[in-house]
């Protein structure tokens, strides 16, 4: 696919904007509503026969179906799917922000709150997902996008993401999605995974948020499965004192390595985060213009008016005006 090509007559490549295992998603633009979008390209494994093409193509079209009635405010539409030139691909909402990893490293490390207030948008996004049987597998920062109003999307709920009912194995042959920083124990044994394997990831992003450093690390990738198999994982208060110790628990608990000490469900991890959400703001306050990403605001101001960034606020009020 290059730069400039328009598939099905309609979505204009513009670039490059990440790639994986799965896949490489590009910017592309829709001619026909004037938006741009996101567009994935899914890729074939080799040496797969006609009947296995036909087999994974049924299934991405089915599954890619399902991923489109998925409703949550924290998910990304889909909008489209087909095939060009022998490439499939998924059309969806193109989702502007900054990702969780790159809020942590210019960060170093979160605030109680803002952890609090990213994770408990995850876990709803997860338990939402999960009543529907649905496991995202591959939950980790990049994946994360924090909007300038605060607001929390969770990215990559594509053809990987949906469990067949009969069967563990993926719409690609051969592939193992997941990130091996977010990767749980069953996950690197190649076990049957559940909705609790996204809740060891959201406790690794948990931990990256208050530590500043994922749960296990290593300069050699090679060596990383073992740490996750073997290793138990450092206490959050030996490495930042000030986090409460019920929050530390929980953590603690999300990175079990038996799947059945976890928690039993996405909405016990948000009830258990919730205690450390900001309270509301000043109503006053939700018609001021911001410049930082605000991982606080959903929460402060709900709802909020207008919740835009100082650029388009200036563009639309005149001096003088209300805020």
């Amino acid at each position: 696919m290059d730069i400039g090509s328009l598939i099905a007559k309609r979505y204009r490549i513009k670039q490059k904007i990440g790639s994986g295992g799965m896949g490489v998603v590009w910017l592309a633009h829709d001619e026909h509503l004037g938006r741009d979008v996101a567009l994935k390209t899914m890729k074939v494994a080799p040496g797969i026969t006609e009947s296995q093409r036909a087999r994974d193509t049924e299934r991405f079209r089915r599954e890619a179906r399902a991923a489109a009635r998925l409703d949550h405010t924290g998910i990304a539409t889909v909008y489209d799917l087909g095939e060009e030139q022998g490439t499939r691909y998924l059309v969806m909402q193109y989702v502007t922000g900054v990702d969780l990893d790159d809020r942590i490293a210019e960060e170093e490390r979160l605030t109680v709150q803002e952890a609090a207030s990213v994770g408990v948008q995850i876990a709803s996004v997860l338990a939402s997902v999960h009543v529907r049987d649905v496991v995202h597998r591959d939950l980790k920062g990049s994946n994360v996008i924090i909007r300038t109003d605060g607001v929390v999307k969770v990215l990559d709920f594509g053809v990987a993401a949906f469990l067949d009912p009969n069967t563990a194995r993926l719409t690609t042959t051969g592939e193992r999605p997941g990130s091996l920083e977010c990767m749980a124990p069953e996950q690197v044994k190649g076990k049957q995974i559940d909705h609790r394997t996204d809740l060891y990831a959201l406790g690794c992003l948990l931990h990256k948020m208050l530590a500043g450093e994922p749960v296990f690390e290593h300069h050699s990738e090679l060596m990383l499965p073992g740490l996750i198999l073997d290793k138990q994982p450092t206490p959050l208060r030996d490495l930042c004192p000030d986090v409460p110790s019920e929050l530390e628990a929980l953590v603690l608990q999300l990175l079990s390595k038996d799947a059945r000490d976890r928690p039993v469900h996405a909405g016990e991890v948000w009830q258990r985060l919730a205690p450390w959400l900001p309270g509301r703001g000043d109503p006053a306050a939700a018609l001021t213009p911001w410049v930082e990403i605000d991982p606080l605001r959903p929460f402060r101001h709900p709802m909020g008016p207008d919740a835009r960034p100082v650029r388009a606020w200036a563009n639309s009020y005149p001096p003088g005006g209300a805020g």
